[in-house]
């Protein structure tokens, strides 16, 4: 019997589902890397790897094979597939019957396709199958893909902007915009650095992101954080506002927004009128900021839904296109 995988290899996080058991592993998509005489050799990967990310140590380089939607090192993309999938115990001679589903940006060009499918034969695994993740994100929210009443489907995730208008099964149009919450974290050392005089690192500005992140101009939080003041280059403590992370991630908001004007007025008439009665579905990690629903309805002037599992909309989109042959027959054919 042939086994079933999903991946979704994000920006973020590599996430691989199997039939019948759900999500097997969710690691951080990262490698590490130590430098020698020679070049550099393998340090470690996944969730290890992050521990290192931002740090500055002169002979370790920390880094995403697979960023904004597209492989940018297949070499050690292939070593960090491989060391996972070992990790979860499937073996080369298991990968050779797999049928897997990845899960990929809807904009992608056939060139980059071409590198999807190479860094899984790479790895043994020939039967590939490739899902926006638009459309997947729509699976695992439960809409009705088949439906004769268009739907509007945008996934922010960590490295790209995914937006779909989906319609009997089909994608009626769709872009990608290579962008996503990465993008924000180093906005916010960018202001940081600029309005205060101080160095943060990434993942404390992802955490003040996740922490403060807020799109409610009253909101008053604050955080205290750790930083490096360029002056003196002594460590140090500041203060960042709920404010302060709104003004370094507004370009980010506009370009959600463009997005999506931009997909609505390319559509006809009717179509464009389904997506605007039916509402816009907000997916991805990005989803969940404080506001955001509010803020992109008053902009946008339509209904706009996110549901409380929004973040991990891809990842039970997957669940459901490897436990569903019916489904996922459907998703093939069109």
């Amino acid at each position: 019997m042939q086994t079933i995988l999903g991946l979704d290899f994000g920006s973020s996080n590599v996430t691989l589902v199997k039939q019948n058991e759900g999500v097997i592993l969710k690691e951080a998509n990262l490698v590490s890397v130590k430098r020698v005489e020679d070049g550099y050799v393998l340090n470690c990967v996944g969730n290890k790897a992050s521990k290192f990310l931002g740090k500055n140590i002169d002979n370790i380089m920390t880094f995403s094979p697979v960023g904004f939607g597209e492989i940018v090192s297949p070499d050690y993309a292939t070593i960090l597939l491989k060391r996972l999938l070992d990790s979860v115990q499937i073996k080369p001679s298991i990968l050779n019957k797999v049928k897997l589903i990845l899960v990929i940006p809807v904009g992608l060009s056939e060139d980059a396709k071409q590198k999807y499918i190479d860094l899984c034969n790479s790895v043994k695994i020939k039967d590939v199958i490739m899902v926006p993740s638009a459309l997947v994100s729509a699976i695992g929210e439960n809409i009705n893909i088949g439906a004769n009443s268009a739907k509007l489907v945008v996934d922010i995730g960590g490295g790209v902007i995914d937006c779909a208008v989906i319609n009997l099964n089909h994608i009626v149009c769709g872009s990608t915009l290579a962008l996503g919450g990465r993008t924000l974290d180093s906005a916010i050392v960018e202001y940081v650095q600029k309005k205060y005089g101080v160095t943060i690192g990434l993942k404390v500005a992802q955490q003040l992101k996740e922490n403060i992140g807020s799109l409610y101009e009253s909101d008053s939080s604050t955080c205290e954080v750790p930083c490096v003041n360029n002056t003196s280059h002594l460590v140090d403590t500041v203060v960042i506002s709920a404010h302060d992370i709104l003004d370094a991630t507004s370009f980010f908001l506009d370009e959600i927004v463009r997005i999506i004007d931009a997909t609505i007025s390319s559509l006809s008439p009717d179509i464009a009128n389904d997506v605007l009665r039916n509402g816009i579905t907000i997916t991805g990690g990005y989803s969940r900021m404080v506001g955001l629903e509010k803020y992109l309805r008053a902009r946008l002037k339509t209904n706009i839904l996110i549901s409380d599992e929004s973040s991990e909309a891809v990842q039970n989109g997957l669940i459901k296109l490897v436990n569903n042959s019916n489904l996922l027959d459907l998703v093939v054919q069109n």
